[in-house]
C-alpha cells in the first residue's frame, strides 16, 4: 500500500478537545442558519413545482434551453432529453411570479335546490387557476345574499385537500327562511400567491316540504365574470404556456410545443420529506446496532455521533450557502454516513486488534497509536476519492454540482470525524466511566 506517512506519531488525542470545540463550532453556525433561513432549502421533490414537457421542431442543446431559461429566473431549472434529441423534461422549483389574478369559479351547484322543506343544503362549487395564474388553489369561501370581502365569507371544505390547480370544495348551509324567497350563494377563492378571483353565483330556491319546483323563475347556472375572456386573453399565462413563450421569443427558428403539464403538489412533497427523514433515522440505527454488536456499544455510539456530526455539517453548509436539499443531496447524504462508518470501523478495528496485542499500554496511547497506523489508508482513501468529486464538481455541470458538492464536504468532513470524533468519544466516555471490557490503564 502507499504510504504517505511511514511512521507517523502525531497525538489525535492530545488535540481532541480542539476537535470538539471546531466541530462543535461549526454544527452551531449551520444550525443557526437553518434557524434563520426557516429550515433547509428544500427543492422541487420537496416543496412542490412545475413539470413541463416541450418538443422543438428541430434539434437543440440543454445548454442553449438553459441560457434562455436563466433570463427568467429558471437558472436552476432540471432540464432532461426525453427520447429524441428535441424532447425535454424540464422541472423547476415553485411557480415564476407572474400571477396576479386568482382563481375562476367554474360552477356552484345547490343539492336540493329547490329546499323542497329541507333543514340543510349542500354547496359545492369547482375552482380552477388553470387559466388564471397557473398556481394552488389555497381557500374557497361563500357567503349569502351579499359578496363579502375576501377573507370574510365562510370558508368551504376540499374534497380531498387543497394541493393543485383545479379543486372541488363543499359546505353545509342550513335553512332558516320562508318557503317562497330566493337566495344567491356567492363563491370565490384565493390561490397560493394571495390572489382572490372574481365570485361566482347560484340562486337558492326555498320551497315548502315536497315542493320541487320554482314557478315563474328559472334556475339559474354559475356564470363566473370574465372566464372565458381570461381564457381567450391568455391571461395569467401557466408555467408551461410562460415558459413556452419565452423560449419561442428566443428562438423564433425552432419554436416549442407544450406537450405536458404537471404539477407536483405540497402534499406528495411533505410526504417525501417524512420517507427522507425516516431513511437517514433507519440507517443511523442500523449503523449502531451494526458497529455495537462488532466492536461494543460506546464505539457503536462514537460512530453514530460521528455520522449525526458529519450529516449536521453538510447540511449546515448548504444552509449557509442556501443550496437545495433535493433527491440526489439525500442520496449523497446517505452515501456519507455510508463512506464515514467505513473510516470508523477501520480505525475502531485496529484499536481492537491493538487492545489485544497492546495489554500494558495505556489506553489513550493505543488509540493513539491505532490513529496513525490507518492514517496512511485514511488519506490516500479519502485523496483518491476527492480528486473523482472535484471532476464532477467542475465538469459535471449544473444538475450534478450540488450533488458532487455535498458528496465532497462530506468526505472532507468524514474523514475528520474518523480520526477526531469517534475515539475520542470513546476516550472520554472511558475517563468518565470505566468498562470491563476496555480498562483505561
Amino acid at each position: 500500500m502507499l504510504r504517505i506517512f511511514k511512521k507517523p506519531e502525531i497525538d489525535f488525542i492530545g488535540f481532541r478537545k480542539h476537535a470538539f470545540i471546531v466541530s462543535g463550532t461549526l454544527i452551531v453556525i449551520g444550525l443557526i442558519s437553518l434557524i434563520v433561513r426557516g429550515g433547509p432549502n428544500y427543492g422541487i421533490d420537496f416543496t412542490g413545482g412545475s413539470l413541463i414537457q416541450v418538443h422543438f421542431d428541430k434539434p437543440i442543446k440543454t445548454d442553449e434551453i438553459r441560457s434562455s431559461l436563466a433570463k427568467i429566473g429558471m437558472s436552476k431549472a432540471v432540464i432532461q432529453r426525453f427520447g429524441t434529441a428535441s424532447d425535454f423534461l424540464i422541472t423547476t422549483k415553485g411557480e415564476i411570479g407572474i400571477d396576479s389574478t386568482g382563481p375562476e369559479i367554474l360552477s356552484v351547484e345547490i343539492d336540493p335546490n329547490p329546499t323542497a322543506g329541507a333543514a340543510l343544503v349542500t354547496v359545492k362549487t369547482t375552482v380552477s387557476d388553470e387559466y388564471t395564474g397557473g398556481s394552488i388553489v389555497m381557500v374557497v369561501e361563500m357567503s349569502v345574499d351579499s359578496a363579502v370581502a375576501p377573507g370574510e365569507g365562510t370558508v368551504m371544505s376540499a374534497v380531498d385537500f387543497f394541493d393543485s390547480r383545479r379543486e372541488a370544495a363543499s359546505s353545509t348551509l342550513p335553512i332558516e327562511w320562508k318557503p317562497g324567497e330566493t337566495h344567491t350563494i356567492y363563491v370565490r377563492a384565493e390561490d397560493s400567491k394571495g390572489n382572490w378571483g372574481d365570485t361566482g353565483s347560484a340562486k337558492l330556491y326555498v320551497t315548502a316540504k315536497g315542493v320541487t319546483s320554482t314557478p315563474g323563475e328559472l334556475k339559474e347556472e354559475a356564470v363566473p365574470p370574465g372566464r372565458s375572456e381570461a381564457r381567450d386573453a391568455g391571461l395569467g399565462l401557466g408555467m408551461g404556456q410562460y415558459v413556452a413563450e419565452k423560449l419561442r421569443a428566443d428562438f423564433p427558428d425552432n419554436a416549442p410545443r407544450v406537450d405536458r403539464e404537471e404539477l407536483v403538489g405540497p402534499r406528495v412533497s411533505k410526504g417525501l420529506q417524512g420517507k427522507a427523514a425516516i431513511a437517514l433515522a433507519v440507517g443511523m440505527l442500523a449503523i449502531l446496532v451494526y458497529v455495537g454488536f462488532r466492536f461494543t456499544l460506546r464505539f457503536g455510539v462514537g460512530a453514530v455521533i460521528a455520522l449525526f456530526h458529519d450529516v449536521l455539517i453538510t447540511i449546515g453548509i448548504f444552509s449557509i450557502f442556501n443550496r437545495e436539499i433535493t433527491i440526489p443531496i439525500i442520496a449523497a447524504l446517505l452515501t456519507i454516513v455510508g463512506y464515514s462508518i467505513n473510516d470508523s470501523i477501520v480505525v475502531s478495528d485496529r484499536i481492537r486488534e491493538n487492545l489485544r496485542t497492546m495489554r500494558k499500554t495505556k489506553f489513550e496511547v493505543l488509540v493513539n497509536r491505532s490513529i496513525n497506523q490507518t492514517l496512511s489508508r485514511t488519506i490516500v482513501t479519502s485523496l483518491t476519492t476527492m480528486l473523482v468529486l472535484v471532476g464532477l464538481l467542475i465538469f459535471g455541470g449544473p444538475v450534478l454540482r450540488d450533488f458532487a458538492l455535498a458528496l465532497l464536504i462530506g468526505v472532507v468532513v468524514g474523514t475528520y470525524s474518523s480520526i477526531f470524533v469517534v475515539a475520542p468519544v470513546v476516550i472520554e466516555w472511558e475517563r468518565l466511566s470505566p468498562s470491563k471490557k476496555i480498562m483505561m490503564r
